[in-house]
């Protein structure tokens, strides 16, 4: 057996210990419907017309743990509002502050970003599903782009059900 044969994944009590809980056993096709749920979620909360990208949610490794992917992954779902009026947004800001924690999401950050931009930002953790998320509402962006909410949902760490191949999920 040559070193390229040797997986890099973590024993259950060092994943633990690195990452602060046991993952949940998910399947793949699971945490993503989650995530594209919470997405949604978001949109509506934000309370605004606009367009959201349809870009769907994917499992990515979690490398902490498992660098290989092949037993630990997180599902990662960047998107963005696009078609929105940048006079909307502070609205935008406005609303998820306020909804965001009937929704379960305890904000961990409110205020500018560190850009020159200064462009405002919330970030929010799930409070029962360990779920992140970044809001930026990108008013002023460089090179002539339009503006844009920009948002990152990602999951803690799950387990692949034994059996699980994750490079074709």
């Amino acid at each position: 057996m040559d070193k390229s044969d040797l997986k890099r994944v973590a024993k259950p009590s060092k994943v633990r210990r690195i990452l602060g809980y046991t993952p949940e056993v998910r399947t793949v096709r699971q945490a993503e419907d989650e995530v594209n749920r919470m997405s949604s979620r978001l949109v509506d909360a934000m309370g605004i017309p606009g367009n959201p990208s349809h870009i769907p949610a994917a499992a990515g490794p979690c490398s902490a743990v498992d660098p290989d992917f092949t037993t630990y992954y997180f599902v990662d779902h960047p998107w963005a509002l696009w078609e929105a009026d940048a006079d909307d947004f502070d609205t935008a800001m406005d609303n998820l502050r306020s909804r965001l924690p009937g929704m379960g999401w305890r904000i961990t950050k409110d205020g500018p970003m560190n850009s020159i931009a200064r462009n405002p930002e919330i970030m929010a953790v799930h409070t029962t599903s360990g779920h992140r998320v970044a809001i930026r509402a990108l008013k002023t962006r460089s090179s002539g782009l339009k503006p844009q909410i920009s948002v990152t949902l990602v999951s803690p760490c799950y387990q692949a059900p034994e059996g699980t191949d994750l490079s074709r999920a």
